[in-house]
């Protein structure tokens, strides 16, 4: 097998089954909000919300000004993407109600510490299994989040958010290949980012997904006409949007 720095090129025929260091440790909330903060810088580096940003513009369109826009995100971090959301949503004309859903209570803290109070957002902590929602959101939304998850976990996701979204649902997360792995090892090394970000982010690389992949979860999902993408740099979308009417 190939060597690159005196260690051994990983095998990406598969995904890895390796634990992440946020998924593992423990971290206090200084450290991890300088983690998050590294991530995302990533994130905008990498263009990351493009692809989201793009699938709800195409599923809000045609809506009428003053329609409330229901989106639920998974895993939601320190809440950029849902700020970043709302702000769109009310430049459109649309009437934002967004939800973040996290397991980590340093998420929930960190994302209502940079919410302005303008921005009404539900930063709801707990299991998204046991998340029950007085109204079903329009689309539900996650990025970064299914590699962190056992392929028989991505696919109970799937159903789950197919029954709940009443519009739609997109992912967004990585393709998996070395030269994604190699770049971001070099990129990170080069920027000092934080500790975790570095391994976490080229671990979550080899966790990551081809598209064979997403055919395969998608099809044991029972899901047929869901859309998979490929976007610059190496992320690897899906996403299905239902056909259901606008809201009044």
């Amino acid at each position: 097998m190939a060597m690159m720095s005196g260690q051994r090129w990983p095998d990406f025929s598969a995904r890895s089954t390796e634990p992440e260091w946020m998924d593992t440790q423990s971290i206090g909330l200084v450290d991890f909000a300088e983690c998050l903060a590294d991530l995302e810088t990533v994130n905008t580096v990498t263009r990351a919300a493009a692809p989201t940003m793009a699938f709800l513009e195409a599923a809000t369109a045609g809506w009428p000004d003053g329609a409330v826009l229901r989106v639920a995100d998974l895993g939601y971090g320190q809440g950029a993407m849902l700020r970043r959301i709302h702000l769109w949503a009310q430049a459109r004309g649309l009437r934002p109600r967004l939800t973040g859903v996290d397991l980590n209570p340093q998420c929930r803290a960190l994302a209502k510490a940079r919410t302005p109070d303008g921005m009404e957002i539900d930063w709801h902590e707990g299991d998204l299994f046991d998340w029950a929602p007085a109204e079903p959101p329009h689309i539900i939304i996650s990025a970064l989040f299914t590699h962190h998850l056992p392929d028989a976990d991505v696919v109970r996701l799937l159903r789950w958010q197919d029954e709940t979204a009443s519009h739609g649902w997109f992912v967004n997360d990585l393709h998996r290949h070395w030269l994604a792995w190699a770049g971001f090892r070099a990129m990170a090394s080069t920027a000092g980012w934080h500790r975790f970000v570095q391994h976490d982010g080229a671990l979550s690389v080899r966790r990551a997904f081809v598209k064979r992949d997403w055919e395969t979860m998608l099809e044991t999902a029972a899901i047929g006409d869901a859309a998979i993408r490929w976007h610059i740099p190496f992320r690897l979308c899906v996403g299905r949007l239902k056909g259901a009417p606008a809201p009044a």
